[in-house]
């Protein structure tokens, strides 16, 4: 069986003058999942307990990216330089699992034509969707052809609607066909969720690079695990949507 964990980064909203300029929100939202075999977790898992002990954290220590950027809760007192080389040094370690496989939508606002039904407007839902398909085709290139999916549950409104949505899709949506994903989205907390924490650095770094585009050394280092098939990583590991 394989674990998808997913996060997001960016805000949902458009701009209710219709114009993007001086707009405060985020023109993009991007949905990352990170996926693991359940054979490989034990070993990731305790690779990551180590991690932690080696820089001085406990193993149950949340790591978050904005917790490391802005030198918050467990980085509290860490200057910017052992900040900046810790992140380097996880999304190596990342970077060089290939036990993990990343899976990326990244929804253009500016482009959405915002006419259309709920589901092609609002960048939560259709990048679920576009992941999910992304997913499935990955579980279809697998020897082990099942997979479920894990959320972290911030807004447990907004979550619950997501798990609706998904059950809706892997009923009837035919683009999930033959279906490989398992039942409906599970939850866990990421204080609770290596995996989930996983999930929040690599979506943290790939927003920053869709963003700015700096070519940053973090985003470097995890380029390799977004997924390749037919040796493309566009429309595979990354879906840029509308494309």
């Amino acid at each position: 069986m394989h674990m998808m964990f997913v996060d997001e980064s960016g805000d949902t909203g458009y701009p209710a003058s219709g114009r993007w300029q001086g707009w405060g929100g985020t023109r993009i939202f991007v949905r990352v999942g990170a996926i693991i075999h359940g054979w490989k977790w034990k070993a990731w898992n305790q690779r990551l307990l180590k991690f932690k002990n080696d820089r001085g954290l406990t193993w149950d220590t949340e790591i978050k990216a904005a917790d490391i950027r802005r030198g918050r809760e467990a980085f509290v007192g860490w200057d910017q330089n052992r900040r900046q080389q810790f992140l380097l040094d996880l999304t190596t370690l990342i970077g060089l699992n290939m036990d993990i496989t990343l899976l990326a939508v990244v929804i253009d606002k500016t482009r959405v034509d915002v006419t259309k039904a709920d589901r092609m407007v609002k960048p939560e839902v259709r990048s679920l969707e576009l992941l999910l398909e992304r997913y499935n085709m990955f579980l279809e290139n697998q020897k082990d052809k099942a997979g479920i999916v894990i959320l972290d549950p911030i807004k447990e409104d907004s979550d619950d609607n997501l798990r609706r949505f998904q059950s809706y899709l892997l009923s009837k949506s035919p683009h999930l066909q033959p279906l490989h994903i398992v039942e409906s989205t599970f939850f866990a907390k990421s204080h609770t969720s290596n995996m989930i924490q996983i999930a929040d650095i690599c979506t943290n770094v790939f927003f920053r690079e869709i963003s700015r585009e700096n070519g940053e050394a973090e985003y470097r280092q995890l380029a390799a695990r977004f997924w390749k098939h037919k040796n493309r990583v566009q429309g595979y590991g990354i879906k840029k949507w509308p494309s």
